[in-house]
This record gives structure tokens, C-alpha cells and sequence, in this order.
């Protein structure tokens, strides 16, 4: 479990090696014809939530709609990283080394530079890190000093993938 830094802002991580921000997420642009498209489901979903009975269906689709909005309106936060030789944090988590697994970078600038951390805990989400204009090179190698590498992922998970493609993200 990562330590809150709000909670706990006396908390030792360590001397910092490598420190850099980076957008909470890209804003992605969508043009009439997607907003359109994404009604037209989105309208479709909820007749045949209607037609079947099944109301609870939907009242979660039109929160899904909701909050998919607003969201869409909300400007993205600045969130700092920094590796330590204790763990590293992102904003205000801080995961110890003792608490993640392994790590993998995905590089195929300019649309994808994120670092990948993996917890022990296979019930915590991983952690997506964009590197922006950090070299992954020293970075990768400060990280195999303290996790294993995971050689046999290369690129962003296919969730982030199809998100990204869908301009859901």
C-alpha cells in the first residue's frame, strides 16, 4: 500500500535521483462526428436498458455519460515524479521499493514514453509514469539497481492501447 504524503508529509523517501513532472493525462481532442457517434450508443444502450426493464442498467450508463462529460471538461493536473533510493513518488504516493515488483518502459515516441511499475500486490493497479523529455536510459538503469525489469513487455498495455485509439482517455 503506498504511503499518502498528504497524511504523512514527514515521511523519509530518501535523496532524490531523478525528479521530473508530467501531465495527470493528455487531453485528447474529439471532433462533433465522435461526440455524435458516442450519443448515438450511449442513447442506444439506454432504449434497451428501457426496452428489457432493466432501469438499473439504465441509470448506470447515463452516470457513466455524466461523468464521462464532465471529466472531458476538467484541465489536467501537473504531478511530480521522483525516484529515490528508498522508492519513488508520484504526486502525493509513495510506493517503497520493498512494495513493487518489476517495471518495463514503453518508448515509441512521440505517442507513447511511459514508465510501467508493477506492485507485489496483484490487487493494486499498476502505476503508468510518462517520461516526457527524461531519457529512459537512466532511468532504466537507476531502476535495475532496485527492481527486475520485465523484458517480455515492451509496449503499453493493450487497455491503454484500445483506450487511446478510442480517444477515451
Amino acid at each position: 500500500m503506498p504511503i499518502n504524503l498528504n497524511l504523512q508529509p514527514q515521511a523519509n523517501i530518501g535523496k532524490i535521483a531523478h525528479r521530473w513532472s508530467f501531465r495527470e493525462f493528455s487531453p485528447r481532442e474529439r471532433s462533433t462526428a465522435w461526440w455524435v457517434v458516442a450519443g448515438i450508443i450511449g442513447a442506444a444502450m439506454v432504449t434497451y436498458a428501457i426496452v428489457t426493464a432493466n432501469f438499473l442498467f439504465a441509470l448506470i450508463v447515463l452516470m457513466v455519460a455524466i461523468i464521462f462529460v464532465t471529466e472531458s471538461r476538467r484541465q489536467p493536473k501537473r504531478l511530480d515524479c521522483l525516484i529515490t533510493g528508498s522508492g519513488a513518488a508520484v504526486g502525493k504516493k509513495f510506493w517503497r521499493w520493498s512494495e513493487l515488483d518489476s517495471f518495463w518502459i514503453a518508448y515509441r515516441p512521440p505517442e507513447i514514453t511511459n514508465l510501467y511499475l508493477v506492485p507485489k500486490n496483484p490487487l493494486d493497479p499498476r502505476v503508468r509514469i510518462p517520461l516526457e523529455r527524461m531519457n529512459p536510459l537512466t532511468v532504466r538503469q537507476y531502476l535495475t539497481q532496485y527492481l527486475t525489469e520485465d523484458l517480455s513487455r515492451e509496449d503499453e498495455p493493450t487497455s491503454e492501447a484500445l483506450s487511446r485509439l478510442l480517444k477515451l482517455q
